[in-house]
């Protein structure tokens, strides 16, 4: 899936991160460009937040090609953005990890506020072992989990017991984000690693056509070669 982290000019992308906002943020042929590229070579969803253009971009997406998936992140409140979020249309609504990281009762609220909407829940991290414990224990319901993966361990946390986690449950989807560390590992080291474990799916933040191409063949190729 194509990534929008890039595009909202996340802090993890240092000096560009003010540079690919400008690029993307706003630019819907911008967007499109990237995400036709990466669906040529089958990369099939994207994964975006309701700012800037995004949300418009998506729906064109999905209006051209019947088999392209957008899933969505909401923010905590007093501002979810849950309304803006469902207009994108989306098969997954993930909680953002600022939200779920509390591992509170405003947290699980949400979850079953977005089921009640008639949308999958979903549940990102961003301190992944003590989050999914919580999550796996107090939010059953929940199939479908957005956390960091990679093999220098970036965001991770307790690498090891997160990559037990995720491997001790197959009855869920496990979505890896970070995956390139703001495109600072190769492709084929980072998804050698990935293909070892119980990954289905990648979010890859995207901002040059070439790259995006270059870097979901990779992707795809150990994916379908586990």
């Amino acid at each position: 899936m194509v990534g929008s982290s890039p595009w909202a000019g996340s802090g993890q992308f240092g000096n560009n991160a003010r540079v690919y906002r400008k690029k993307f943020l706003r630019k819907v042929d911008a967007m499109l460009e990237v995400m036709e590229a990466t669906y040529k070579v089958g990369a099939r969803g994207f994964h975006g937040v309701p700012i800037g253009k995004m949300g418009e971009a998506a729906k064109i997406m999905v209006e051209i090609y019947d088999d392209y998936v957008v899933v969505g992140s909401c923010f905590p409140e007093p501002n979810s953005m849950l309304e803006e979020v469902i207009k994108m249309d989306p098969k997954i609504i993930f909680l953002h990890a600022s939200i779920s990281d509390k591992k509170d009762s405003d947290f699980l609220k949400m979850v079953d506020e977005v089921s009640s909407r008639g949308f999958i829940p979903g549940i990102a991290v961003h301190n992944p072992v003590p989050t999914l414990k919580f999550s796996l224990e107090n939010a059953k319901n929940v199939k479908f989990f957005l956390v960091p993966f990679n093999p220098r361990g970036f965001m991770m946390g307790k690498r090891k017991e997160l990559e037990e986690l995720v491997d001790n449950n197959k009855d869920k989807a496990f979505f890896g984000m970070k995956t390139l560390v703001a495109g600072r590992l190769n492709p084929e080291k980072a998804y050698e690693y990935i293909a070892q474990h119980n990954i289905c799916s990648v979010v890859i933040g995207q901002v040059d056509v070439e790259e995006a191409k270059a870097s979901t063949k990779v992707a795809l190729d150990a994916l379908q070669n586990k």
